[in-house]
């Protein structure tokens, strides 16, 4: 007996560590973290289908979507019919996992979890029926229960981390938008930017994580701008070397007013370096070829590309047709060849 005890001790403890282990390791958008959940909780049960229902609406109006699931389950985005809807707000109401059995009016034996963050239920995790045609035990409830909380925390954590990395690019956004007042072109540039490099990333077959960063990094890659008197800024003749002394520490402005905020450590690093050359000859650091980073090497063709067919007061804009002979002429001395030959497929293709 004592080693039975034992015996399911041990068991109890790895089923722990593989479910919270499982969970830590999950990551991409919300859909695909639910659909994770919902397979995770077939393979640590005998579950022959899973169902993970999102709550809509207050708990007076439960009205749930389907939003993972695994084996025999009623389709995605479909709203989740009798017997379980019933099962559901129950679940919901009293915040607890149920066990109910084929001889309750279900056809086969359901364990129903709640999803919750911060005391509120947002959703509903449930095995539908054994793949032996048995019943759950109370072991596979406690297993199911362990996942549902642990899955609410790692919702939980991600949606507290987006929340506070989208107030931080707000913020950044507001400091942007102050430089756009001052600036028109500034704004026009910013968006143009934009559009092309995240093209080109997408075209490099870039990470999401990557394309995300060159998107936000594009959008605040003249934030240092802040920093540059006007009679610099807006001036309408050619700069004098001065002049262009003072306007080439914007990039160096930009990493240091990111640098105190570690979630944006990417976007910093990109926007730091998005004036170095392929030949070392660029600011602030002087970097050279593959020293530079992939998506700075990006940003820094996008920006260059809008500036050249950008009106400014000092002079007219170039045709594309001279812009894009001006980056292949400059391609592996101020760009790298290689990027500069997809942005160019990316942004013809899209004409």
């Amino acid at each position: 007996m004592k080693n039975q005890k034992l015996q399911d001790t041990i068991e109890n403890l790895s089923m722990m560590d593989y479910i919270y282990d499982s969970i830590e390791k999950m990551s991409g958008e919300n859909d695909d973290i639910f659909q994770k959940v919902s397979e995770l909780a077939m393979e640590i049960t005998r579950g022959k289908g899973c169902l993970l229902a999102l709550l809509n609406g207050g708990k007076d109006r439960c009205r749930f979507r389907v939003a993972g699931g695994s084996g025999e389950t009623q389709p995605r985005t479909a709203p989740v019919r009798p017997p379980l809807d019933t099962l559901f707000r129950d679940v919901v109401r009293d915040k607890t996992a149920v066990l109910v059995g084929s001889d309750e009016g279900f056809s086969d034996s359901v364990i129903c979890a709640p999803l919750m963050i911060r005391g509120q239920v947002f959703g509903v995790l449930s095995l539908n029926g054994t793949k032996d045609g048995g019943a759950f035990t109370r072991k596979e409830l406690h297993y199911l229960s362990a996942l549902a909380k642990r899955a609410s925390l790692n919702m939980e954590n991600k949606i507290l981390y987006e929340s506070v990395y989208s107030n931080i690019t707000d913020i950044f956004q507001s400091l942007v938008a102050s430089i756009h007042h001052r600036d028109h072109y500034t704004k026009r540039h910013s968006t143009n930017v934009t559009e092309t490099a995240v093209k080109t990333a997408e075209a490099l077959n870039c990470s999401k994580d990557e394309i995300e960063s060159i998107r936000r990094a594009s959008m605040l890659h003249d934030i240092g701008k802040i920093a540059i008197p006007d009679r610099i800024l807006l001036k309408e003749g050619r700069l004098t070397d001065e002049e262009y002394t003072v306007i080439k520490e914007h990039p160096a402005i930009g990493g240091e007013i990111l640098k105190a905020v570690t979630l944006m450590d990417a976007e910093r690093d990109i926007i730091l370096h998005h004036h170095e050359r392929w030949d070392g000859s660029g600011y602030p650091d002087g970097l050279t070829g593959n020293e530079i980073p992939r998506l700075s090497r990006i940003l820094s063709v996008a920006d260059a590309f809008d500036a050249m067919i950008t009106d400014r007061p000092y002079r007219d804009a170039l045709s594309v047709e001279v812009a894009i002979d001006e980056l292949y002429k400059n391609s592996d001395s101020q760009f790298d060849k290689d990027v500069v030959g997809i942005f160019v497929s990316a942004y013809c293709g899209s004409c």
